[in-house]
């Protein structure tokens, strides 16, 4: 309810307003003064966006009433009252900021006129603040989708130079959402607000494409995230019927770990085509807890994991950082060391197939080495060959993510996603999805959404067609959602766009 303040110190004037206010059905708050130092007093407490004071009034007029006002608030609605002699003054008022002004006595008609008029003002200026909000949000998620893409400094450059985003500097963790078929894209209502509104501590949003999200949260928010991660879940099982998959990142330091982040996070959720059982994934954050004996151990079980499970982007991340324990003294014995690393060597020539009399060379090999190092070596390359083996030649991955990319040309206006087109190659899900990766640097859900947003810019610019037939025959199924897709690719409204494009060819 808005709120408007009338000052004059006569007062059968003050009840004689409120009582056309009334009649007039404005839903008011009515406040009163009788002087302009007692409005000022009200100005400050209560921020009323409507003043309609007299001009002649004792200690303060309504001259000054207004400039002190306009200071205080400069959108502000003022209405004078004045009579004829006053009119000089009434003219002073409006080069200070008065919107209307209306002489005494007050006819109730042209009072209702101007009262209508103010109304409309506050409308009018609240629906724009309300769409450069929305415009100032649709670019913050326009430039933070490029950063989180490439993560060139020269985006974040471009981007200070017409909003804040210096709480980019400040991001601490980010989750990743992963729905299924196209589950944001199709889901009924606002999943910013619905998880703004259950959220006890703010965040940052970005809808990735129609089967991610991102939240970014500042470093000021102290929270146990893997408890956070899984209220989420259960929230959303709870709120729209549907499980998601949640992915944490490590702790972020500047705006330059936000993309490393989201690659933490694209290796992190690609365990949900491994570890059918488990929708939340988090990084490895309590090792430094654990003592050294343990590091190893727990390196070793990922790694025996991954080859039973064919996940090289896995097995290379958990060999990575089993190294670095080597490095920084972990505390492990050369024969350990040389024990564990023959028993994965053997396990990754068992997955491929190898008879024992082709590889107990390369075991025997292993117990005549002289230092930790050759041992890890051999280890790597045997990662080497098993990765190699698995993928047969790199050519052919090539060729199923090309026979993907020409299906996805062909029939981008279909439903489809990555079950169903790594069912078109016969490959897994999994795999599908690492080589795809590997081959394109993006996922298959995003070059699906990118692919579809550049045939929806060759329509606006090439016919007339609507921007709900544009959406259609592109892929999208809600326009909505192609809307808010296209602003966050393109920077601008796809109508915007066309207008755009329309002009720069008449010129």
């Amino acid at each position: 309810m808005r709120s408007v303040l009338i000052v004059d110190d006569e007062r059968i004037e003050r009840e004689g307003i409120a009582a056309l206010l009334q009649m007039g059905n404005y839903n008011l708050e009515i406040l009163e003064a009788v002087n302009g130092k007692e409005a000022l007093t009200i100005l400050k407490e209560k921020k009323p966006e409507i003043l309609l004071s007299d001009i002649r009034m004792p200690f303060m007029d309504g001259i000054e009433l207004t400039r002190q006002a306009k200071i205080m608030n400069p959108d502000m609605a003022v209405v004078i009252f004045s009579g004829f002699s006053d009119f000089n003054y009434a003219k002073e008022a409006i080069r200070n900021g008065v919107l209307e002004y209306i002489l005494k006595p007050v006819d109730p008609q042209e009072f209702k006129n101007v009262m209508d008029s103010v109304m409309s003002y506050l409308d009018k200026k609240k629906q724009n603040e309300e769409a450069m909000q929305k415009n100032q949000e649709f670019l913050g998620q326009y430039f933070l989708h490029k950063f989180i893409h490439n993560g060139k400094s020269e985006i974040m450059d471009d981007a200070m130079k017409i909003m804040d985003v210096s709480w980019w500097n400040r991001t601490g963790r980010m989750l990743l959402l992963n729905g299924e078929d196209g589950f944001f894209e199709n889901y009924d209502g606002n999943f910013e607000q619905m998880l703004t509104e259950e959220l006890p501590f703010s965040f940052h949003y970005l809808n990735y494409d129609s089967d991610s999200s991102i939240l970014c949260f500042e470093q000021n928010v102290k929270v146990d995230f893997q408890i956070l991660a899984k209220h989420i879940f259960e929230f959303v099982e709870k709120s729209c019927g549907r499980q998601i998959y949640i992915a944490v990142s490590s702790q972020l330091e500047g705006k330059e770990a936000i993309p490393q982040g989201m690659k933490e996070l694209e290796s992190l959720m690609e365990n949900r085509y491994y570890r059918a059982d488990q929708w939340i994934f988090m990084p490895d954050t309590n090792w430094e807890n654990k003592e050294n004996y343990e590091l190893p151990l727990e390196m070793v079980e990922k790694m025996e994991e991954d080859i039973r499970l064919h996940d090289i982007a896995h097995l290379w991340e958990h060999y990575n950082k089993f190294m670095k324990y080597k490095e920084y003294g972990a505390g492990f014995s050369y024969i350990y060391m040389n024990f564990v690393c023959t028993n994965l060597i053997k396990s990754m020539y068992t997955q491929m197939d190898y008879p024992v009399e082709k590889y107990s060379n390369v075991i025997e090999k292993m117990f005549h080495v002289e230092n930790i190092q050759e041992v890890a070596e051999a280890l790597e390359e045997t990662i080497h060959l098993f990765e190699q083996k698995l993928f047969s030649v790199k050519n052919s991955n090539r060729s199923e993510v090309e026979k993907v990319k020409s299906y996805i040309y062909a029939h981008y206006q279909e439903d489809i996603n990555l079950e169903f087109l790594s069912a078109e190659v016969y490959l897994s899900p999994g795999y599908m999805s690492y080589i795809f990766k590997k081959e394109t640097g993006e996922g298959l859900a995003q070059f699906i959404r990118e692919f579809r947003l550049e045939k929806a810019k060759e329509l606006l610019c090439t016919t007339n067609k609507k921007i709900v037939q544009v959406c259609a025959e592109t892929g999208f199924t809600n326009p909505s959602y192609f809307c808010k897709s296209f602003r966050e690719y393109y920077g601008c409204s796809p109508d915007r766009f066309r207008k755009n494009e329309i002009q720069r060819e008449t010129m």
